[in-house]
Formats: C-alpha cells, structure tokens, sequence
C-alpha cells in the first residue's frame, strides 16, 4: 500500500511543489478542510483500495485496532412488522409540542 498523508489546505497552498513531488513518488495525499476530507492528490491512473477509508480519523482507529471494520456487505433490514395509523407520529409530535409549552 502507498503512503498516505493528511494535510490541510493552507498547508498545500503553501507547499504545493513538495507535495506534487510527492505525489509523484506515490504518496496518496488526502487534503482537508476543518478536518473534512476534500480532496484526493494521487498519480493519474492509480486507483485505491476500497477498503480504504478517505476519513483519517477512521484511518487511524483502524491502525489502532480501536475499529474493526467490518468484513461482509450489508444487507437491507427486514421491513418492520409495526403498524399504526396513518398519522400517529404527527400526534405524538403535536403532543410533544403542547406538553413542552406547558
């Protein structure tokens, strides 16, 4: 697996061409923006693996061994087998509300 850094965008503006030379050896280069993955610096042409994540919070838990990802697809739940009128959580909604300004 290539390297990956985390680097911020005031941090890229400022030293852009160190960070393309980098780019160039093969370091994947995650951009952030208050700590929000932005945007993605890689070779033209590579591809990642799509077990990894773009988040490097969640990057670093998984190498801490704090997460575990998990390791089959998900499957869409079962319909719910609980049925109420048509209605019934707009009452309880309005309800809620009246009993709050009470």
């Amino acid at each position: 697996m290539a390297d990956t850094k985390t680097i911020g965008v005031k941090d890229l503006k400022n030293n852009l061409s160190a960070y393309l030379r980098e780019v160039r050896r093969g370091t994947r280069v995650l951009v952030t923006d208050r700590n929000v993955v932005v945007a993605e610096l890689h070779e033209p042409g590579a591809t990642c693996r799509p077990d990894e994540f773009a988040d490097p919070i969640v990057s670093s838990w998984v190498g801490d061994g704090i997460v575990i990802l998990p390791t089959r697809k998900r499957e869409p739940l079962a319909p719910s087998s609980v049925r109420l009128p048509a209605g019934t959580s707009r009452r309880w909604l309005e309800d809620a509300r009246e009993e709050g300004r009470e």
